[in-house]
């Protein structure tokens, strides 16, 4: 139900007049033992599933991915978020599960103010958000294939892209450095380093960095997209089918590291599931692009250019329906 803005400006004001001030040394002292930030948790949780039909289901996601974020720096495995900002979320928590509201409601379901507030409170660390959703999505996709990565490579590391290769490196100059970027078993790392170019790779799934790595004879680094940080160290960046698991944000952001990783006048080649969706299937993500949806990423949101971009078949056996998008970039 849609309230004032004179009402959300109120609710605000007052929150960080009345509640906020007073509640950072308590969430401080929560944030202290991991066992009353579980508490919290545990009674936010319950709260919310209690009373989602009405106001909560407003912001019944943002929730849940509140939610997600705690019980993973809880449990340890997520520690890049800022102590702010988890005062920030402890602040907001604390808040609603707070019997007494700051400013009574007037409309019925009682929980008009905590949606505000989680509202006002996620713009607040809107990119810390994005960061843990971009890291959740990434770790998705790699336990998928921890699990399933043997088949993953015996069903792709035989592949013939003998085509995309020779469309690829009429770009690339003799000894060139080459980051195969989600490598996977290493099929494309063999290739080029057989041609005699300089190859650097990586994959955030372990099991397959030791498979690429025993194949092509050289270390692979385990690592994830998110944690690159490379600085015009390459030529060339090569990106076969390994970002399908990004949503567009993250996909944005993984383009301008490829862009800060290049150097001037290098190029990078990029594989796309073709179509116009971004869906979720068995916790991962999958995106998919027209060429006509790329064109605007790259022009609006990124310094590339398009050298050229094409549609191919999948090349695996009973899958030749499925078409792909090849991009070639260009670093000026």
């Amino acid at each position: 139900m849609r309230i004032s803005n004179n009402m959300v400006e109120t609710i605000i004001t007052k929150f960080k007049s009345l509640f906020y001030k007073k509640n950072e040394t308590k969430a401080m002292e929560i944030l202290k033992d991991k066992n009353k930030v579980s508490k919290l948790l545990e009674e936010a949780m319950n709260k919310a599933k209690a009373n989602r039909i009405g106001p909560i289901d407003e912001i019944w996601s943002k929730l849940q991915i509140v939610f997600s974020l705690l019980k993973d720096w809880i449990s340890g495995e997520y520690k890049q978020i800022p102590m702010g900002s988890l005062m920030i979320l402890v602040v907001g928590l604390i808040y609603f599960i707070t019997p007494i509201d700051i400013l009574p409601d007037l409309i019925p379901g009682g929980f008009v103010d905590d949606v505000v507030i989680f509202g006002f409170l996620f713009k607040q660390i809107s990119a810390d958000i994005d960061a843990y959703r971009s890291w959740k999505e990434e770790k998705a996709a790699i336990t998928f294939y921890e699990k399933n990565g043997d088949a993953y490579a015996d069903e792709t590391l035989f592949i013939d892209m003998s085509d995309v290769y020779e469309r690829f490196e009429v770009y690339l100059k003799a000894g060139d450095n080459i980051l195969d970027a989600g490598c996977g078993a290493g099929r494309d790392s063999k290739h080029f380093l057989e041609k005699g170019y300089d190859v650097t790779s990586f994959d955030g799934c372990k099991k397959l960095t030791q498979r690429a790595s025993s194949f092509i004879g050289k270390s692979v680094l385990n690592m994830k997209f998110t944690e690159l940080n490379y600085n015009e160290d390459f030529n060339a960046i090569w990106a076969c089918s390994s970002l399908i698991h990004l949503t567009r944000k993250a996909f944005v952001k993984v383009l301008l590291k490829f862009y800060e990783a290049l150097k001037p006048e290098g190029h990078v080649y990029i594989s796309l599931k073709y179509g116009d969706s971004e869906k979720v299937e068995d916790g991962r993500v999958f995106t998919s692009y027209t060429q006509s949806l790329v064109k605007d990423i790259i022009d609006t949101k990124t310094p590339f250019k398009i050298e050229e971009s094409w549609i191919t078949s999948d090349k695996r056996g009973g899958r030749e329906n499925e078409k792909w998008l090849n991009v070639i970039l260009y670093k000026s």
